[in-house]
């Protein structure tokens, strides 16, 4: 995956440093972790013997999602895992509802991890007057490790997870002389909420197959080894923790604690044994959260990658080549959770918002096996939709025990929400050009007397076809005059993305500026009010969207090819990006033949876009003194009553008119049973067609879409597409849009 460094322009990308054995350590690594040292303690203290059931219970609902993860990381392998699966399926606002669940999981379980190595080394080692002093330590030299690079973490990973396996297993043969296979039906708690609730406390441990997923851009062949290393580490670590459940429920013990294994270690292997395997524990605890943090990143680096988080937070180090404002927000988060949760209510934190998440990439393989039947899948999840749907029930049932647990699960839910409403409130007011690639334009040259006047109306045209300029120039200068406004004309001069915008030499402008004085002085011939400025940028688009922010605009008029032969094309990428992000009224125009414009058609059902029209194409023919006709387009076979509303729009689309400016327009039924026929015949007695974009219109296709292209298509008039600004329903659409 490449990231755009904003400081230097250049394309940096996470190296792949990390094979199946890294894979391999980062999945065991998590899933060894305080999972097996603290939970195991709380699981046998909750249901006895039943903790076997419990641990496979769980293993079982993630091998459901595991399935779920293999696929989608066999086409998409590429960093962000759950993310950047629900990215790839559904829309923005649920994809960022499931990266931010993530989140929340990677870093609350990674603080899970962190107290326990904390209350590990305060019960054993040593009892220092801040209880969570060691982990808090560790927590910051494991940032840095990550910060420093992949290859390192990855290779402290591998070391890590081998020596706390070889501890393990020394533990389990010390203890297996201990076991009475006759006693485990008596210490068995069948207790059914019991066991469910203990499941859905230990579920954490099986979490490992996510953070492997989550480092696919940085996996070898991860098509091939992210599935090896997936199956691979959740049948180890079952089988281990099977084992070490039974080991530690034979130990004897008074009562089972987050401490209980070490207890036991102390009694199967002597003091000095009793010590190694705990600190074997502390440091799983150390490996599972350094692949915690690394996941961690990894999702925020994919969310700011695609849009859903502040682009600043996903820039990779060239030097490093890891993500390291991600990084350190994972390792802030952790404290924050460390310090204000206590361990068992981690758990059951991590584990709600976690859950949620699995539900949300369970059902978005569902759906993208509808929506995208024929991509081709190298791992492919047999009985789709059931096994998924069967993940979907399975992490149902686990959150429906953990809503026993009400503080840590409406902690949760509150985070959830939390989230979404920051979402929100950053698409509300990031700057709409930042939605664009590039750095930011610079202004190389302006134009124009007086003091800048925020409040004042301004349209903003961008100049760049010469054949076309002087007929906007008059466009603009007919809406700003009649609000006692301005005009505000533009030139970007584009430069490719290795030259920076400052660099530019005013030599090397005068070509730029030749083109904007001509406009200018063509402007004030008009007698109008007007400004120009010269921009240099790698996105004219970005550009645009800048110039019509920094100014205040009210009305972008834009030229228009109409047509092209491509579909995508049909507005053109520069048009097409200011459609979506600018936040100001839009104006589209085909310009055809020479003749001035003196009769608008413009078809009308009374929404918003249709208003906006109304009020352009009224100052546009008072300033002229042409003709504007309002029109509807009926079938012919319409009820009486339906004649009757039509009849009605129109005149309230008249008494607009006349209550703006005073122009006396007239209205026009059209009868024809297709509506883009009925418009470009009626079009021939008119010198342009002005169509209103239809949010709330009748005509559902009149949004920048068939009609304007049909007509632009097949009418030789003038067309002129406007769109209207409003500020609650464009925040939707930032939030909604991809």
């Amino acid at each position: 995956m490449t990231n755009h460094n904003n400081n230097s322009g250049v394309e940096t990308e996470l190296s792949r440093d990390l094979g199946l054995t890294s894979a391999l350590a980062i999945g065991i690594g998590t899933m060894i972790a305080a999972g097996i040292f603290t939970l195991s303690g709380l699981a046998i203290n909750n249901v006895g013997s039943g903790a076997i059931v419990a641990f496979l219970l769980a293993a079982i609902v993630a091998t459901f999602t595991a399935l779920t993860y293999c696929e989608f990381v066999s086409i998409y392998p590429q960093t962000g895992e759950g993310y950047l699966y629900a990215r790839k399926t559904f829309s923005a606002p649920l994809a960022y509802f499931v990266g931010w669940a993530l989140f929340l999981g990677y870093t609350s379980s990674c603080a899970f991890y962190i107290t326990s190595l904390s209350s590990y080394f305060y019960e054993f080692i040593f009892e220092s007057p801040i209880k969570a002093l060691s982990g808090i330590v560790i927590l910051v030299l494991l940032t840095l490790l990550n910060i420093r690079g992949t290859k390192e973490s990855g290779k402290f990973q591998v070391i890590v997870t081998a020596a706390k396996v070889i501890l393990l297993i020394w533990f389990i043969f010390g203890g297996l002389s201990y076991i009475e296979p006759e006693e485990l039906i008596n210490k068995f708690d069948n207790d059914i909420l019991k066991l469910g609730s203990t499941a859905a406390l230990v579920f954490i441990t099986f979490f490992g197959f996510s953070a492997i997923a989550a480092s696919a851009g940085e996996v070898k062949d991860p098509v091939k080894n992210i599935p090896k290393a997936i199956f691979i580490s959740m049948g180890v670590v079952t089988i281990l923790y099977i084992l070490v459940v039974l080991v530690v429920l034979f130990a004897g013990l008074t009562e089972y604690t987050e401490a209980s294994m070490g207890e036991a270690a102390k009694k199967f292997l002597g003091g000095t044994g009793g010590y190694v395997i705990i600190g074997g524990a502390i440091f799983s605890m150390i490996s599972a959260s350094n692949a915690t943090i690394m996941a961690g990143a990894r999702v925020m680096l994919s969310m700011s990658q695609l849009g859903h988080l502040p682009k600043e937070l996903g820039v990779i180090n060239p030097k490093t080549r890891t993500p390291i404002a991600a990084t350190i927000i994972v390792g802030a988060a952790i404290i924050i959770f460390s310090l204000i949760l206590p361990l068992e209510d981690l758990s059951y934190f991590s584990n709600t918002v976690l859950l949620i998440a699995l539900i949300l990439v369970n059902a978005a393989l569902i759906v993208h096996r509808k929506k995208f039947p024929d991509m081709e899948r190298p791992f492919k999840v047999p009985l789709v939709p059931f096994i998924p749907f069967v993940g979907i029930i399975a992490n149902l049932y686990l959150i429906s025990q953990i809503f026993q647990h009400p503080i840590p699960f409406f902690l949760a839910i509150a985070a959830l929400i939390l989230g979404m409403l920051g979402f929100i409130a950053w698409k509300g007011t990031e700057a709409e050009e930042n939605a664009l690639p590039g750095l930011s334009s610079v202004v190389a040259h302006t134009q124009g007397s007086g003091t800048f006047n925020k409040s004042k109306f301004r349209v903003l045209v961008p100049i760049a076809n010469p054949n076309n300029t002087e007929r906007l120039i008059e466009m603009a200068i007919a809406i700003a005059a009649e609000r006692n406004g301005e005009v505000l004309l533009l030139h970007v001069m584009k430069v490719p993305e290795q030259v920076s915008p400052a660099s530019i030499s005013s030599a090397m402008l005068k070509k730029e500026q030749a083109i904007i004085q001509q406009a200018e002085d063509y402007a004030r011939g008009k007698s109008a009010t007007v400004s120009a400025l010269v921009r240099v940028g790698h996105n004219v688009a970005r550009a645009i969207l800048e110039t019509s922010r920094e100014r205040s605009c009210n009305l972008v008029l834009l030229g228009w090819k109409g047509h092209t032969t491509s579909r995508e094309k049909i507005l053109g990428t520069i048009t097409d990006a200011i459609i979506t992000h600018a936040r100001t009224d839009l104006m589209l125009v085909k310009l055809m033949g020479t003749q001035a414009i003196k009769r608008i058609l413009l078809p009308t059902a009374g929404g918003e876009h249709a208003r906006a029209a109304e009020q352009y194409g009224a100052s546009l023919m008072k300033k002229t003194q042409g003709k504007l006709t309002v029109c509807r387009v009926s079938s012919g076979s319409e009820t009486m009553k339906d004649k009757e509303k039509s009849e009605a729009t129109l005149q309230e689309a008249l008494n607009r008119i006349a209550s703006f400016n005073g122009l006396p327009a007239t209205s026009r039924l059209i009868v024809n049973n297709d509506v883009t026929k009925g418009i470009i015949e009626a079009a021939k007695g008119y010198d342009a067609v002005m169509v209103g974009a239809a949010g709330q219109s009748i005509y559902p296709q009149i949004l920048f879409g068939n009609i304007p292209e049909a007509i632009a298509r097949d009418t030789d008039k003038t067309v002129i597409v406007v769109k209207h600004y409003h500020p609650v329903k464009a925040l939707y659409g930032r939030v909604v849009g991809e």
